[in-house]
């Protein structure tokens, strides 16, 4: 592999706009996702141990996602689960930076 093949590989915001781009293609692989994210047990906000099932979970998950991306990923960590699951399952954005909220408008 050459040197410039080696960086693209381990670049994580790459691994995350193909990760991006495989859960758009293919609503399938979105369902997916969202389940195995739901499934991730909900962390406590004061602890930062994962449990054994939480670990077992983002275990699969991730081991999906390098499938979908043909091994080119080097798994989410636990605090990247807990925000894709509070974006994509719990659907938690930041409404008040929100170009749709209402109260933006002139």
């Amino acid at each position: 592999m050459n040197a410039i093949a080696l960086q693209h590989a381990s670049d994580p915001h790459e691994q995350l706009r193909r990760l991006y781009r495989s859960l758009l293609e293919d609503q399938n692989r979105f369902d997916e996702f969202k389940q195995l994210l739901a499934l991730y047990p909900t962390v406590e906000e004061d602890s930062d141990v994962e449990s054994d099932d939480a670990k077992a979970t983002r275990a699969k998950l991730n081991a999906r996602i390098s499938e979908w991306l043909k091994g080119d990923f080097d798994g989410l960590s636990a605090a990247q689960v807990v925000l894709w699951k509070s974006i994509v399952v719990e659907e938690r954005i930041n409404v008040a930076l929100s170009p749709w909220r209402e109260s933006n408008a002139y």
